[in-house]
């Protein structure tokens, strides 16, 4: 044998190996740590970051078709009209309309051009950015809240010098904007880390606190003492605090949301707000919180208890109670039948209260609460179905909806909803109904859901 050859046990026993792995060991726990430490990192238990928008021309008849409509609205010498199709491109940066876009700062019509400036971007537009910068450090405070709002749409970082100096200013509305941003692209860096920890740590105004909080939780920074900060502002919010962190903690990811929503439940301006945020969440003392409450609930707050037990255990009396009212024999708490309008408006309460419900099990209550329903009614599932993008349940219901609406409106309503999540089947239908429709607000509202969808659903629907 080859004497420089060594057996497995020479290697085995060889010290200086066993060195280098636990040496080597070491080094990846560091770096692991680190790389979990360093601001602005993702985290896995939030929603993902910033990534940019597809960018593409039309892709068949129908998205070709919705394109020519939006874009002769967009370069339409009519403001109004032009407006009507600026609110409804961002997330869509399409090469087709790019030459409208542009057009919007020369024509003067500059709340228009900064709402597109990310669209731009995206379409290779040299000075976006640049022209962006200018407007966020505008007099006018609401011109640079508008820039804010383009600039979530905007890869991390851009404008960082106008930017930071938003930041710095000792307004509420630039730390909720500046906020909003950095919550979007979940990316910073060492001197925007140190604004926000000073405006959670002295802000005057609990607004600002709450959103610097917030923004510093996503981006990994002082999670612990932002998460403090939170749950404090939860204990002594108001009805007005209240919405803006129950959004924020049931959205969090975090194993604490459940019990920090919870300590809303003592008031009573902020109860149904608290109510609503712990539907979704998995928490084991979820049920003994809500109970010492339940006997006092009224209306909304009533029909929040009931779809909570039913989304945490499946037994609850929400069958019974969507029977009751469907069967047009509901009655009062005296023991007189309701009429029509009155169990309307108490069935409008129970749509409330499991539109908070996010999971595809409240799908057959809205598929019943739609067979006969008014139109207010009908639409205000739709809305509630928006959640569900990709869902077939969902999708059928929506179309179906779409199938019997009474009005230009509803039509809008519903068609908006497929807009959301419906993967293509509904192009057709919704073209046919477009090239057919008169109503300018209802054509172009067809012609975004057949963009979006055509798109993979770029412009998601809001959280909240």
């Amino acid at each position: 044998m080859d004497k420089t050859t060594k057996t497995p046990s020479e290697t085995k026993a060889n010290p200086l190996v066993t060195v280098l792995i636990i040496v080597g060991a070491l080094a990846l726990v560091v770096v692991i740590i680190l790389l979990a430490r360093a601001p602005g990192v993702r985290r896995t238990d939030n929603e993902a970051g910033y990534h940019p928008p597809p960018v593409r021309s039309g892709v068949n008849p129908a998205d070709k078709d919705a394109i020519a409509i939006l874009k002769l609205a967009l370069e339409s010498d009519d403001p109004k009209k032009t407006l009507k199709a600026t609110y409804r491109l961002s997330y869509l940066a399409i090469p087709d309309l790019k030459e409208g876009m542009l057009s919007l700062k020369e024509r003067g019509l500059i709340w228009d051009y900064i709402q597109l400036l990310p669209e731009l971007h995206h379409l290779d537009y040299e000075n976006a950015e640049k022209d962006l910068s200018e407007y966020l450090k505008a007099a006018d405070l609401q011109m640079v809240v508008s820039a804010l709002e383009a600039l979530a749409r905007m890869p991390p970082m851009s404008c960082r010098e106008a930017f930071v100096d938003c930041l710095s200013q000792p307004h509420m509305d630039m730390a909720i904007g500046c906020s909003k941003v950095l919550r979007k692209w979940r990316e910073s860096d060492e001197e925007i880390n140190k604004i926000l920890l000073n405006i959670m740590r002295n802000a005057p105004v609990d607004f600002s606190q709450v959103a610097a909080a917030a923004a510093l939780y996503d981006l990994g920074v002082e999670r612990e003492e932002a998460w403090e900060e939170i749950r404090y502002w939860s204990d002594n919010a108001d009805m007005e605090l209240a919405p803006s962190l129950v959004i924020f903690l049931k959205y969090s990811g975090d194993h604490r949301a459940g019990e920090t929503i919870a300590l809303m439940l003592d008031k009573s301006m902020t109860r149904t707000v608290a109510l609503s945020g712990l539907v979704n969440l998995d928490w084991p003392g979820k049920l003994e919180a809500i109970d010492e409450y339940k006997d006092a609930a009224t209306g909304v707050e009533t029909n929040l208890f009931v779809v909570i037990r039913e989304a945490t255990t499946g037994k609850s009396k929400l069958d019974d109670i969507l029977t009751d009212l469907l069967s047009e024999s509901q009655e009062d708490d005296s023991g007189v039948k309701l009429n029509e309008s009155q169990r309307i408006m108490v069935l409008n309460s129970l749509v409330t209260a499991l539109k908070e419900w996010h999971n595809p099990r409240v799908l057959p209550y809205f598929e019943r609460i739609i067979e006969g329903a008014p139109r207010l009614l009908r639409m205000e599932v739709s809305r509630a179905l928006r959640k569900f993008e990709g869902n077939r349940k969902a999708i059928d219901l929506a179309t179906e909806l779409l199938g019997r609406a009474e009005d230009e409106r509803e039509l809008g309503e519903h068609a908006t909803t497929l807009g959301y999540i419906d993967g293509g089947r509904s192009v057709a239908t919704l073209h046919d109904l477009m090239v057919n429709m008169d109503d300018e607000d209802t054509k172009m509202t067809l012609a975004w859901a057949i963009l979006n969808i055509n798109r993979d659903h770029p412009h998601k629907y809001p959280r909240r």
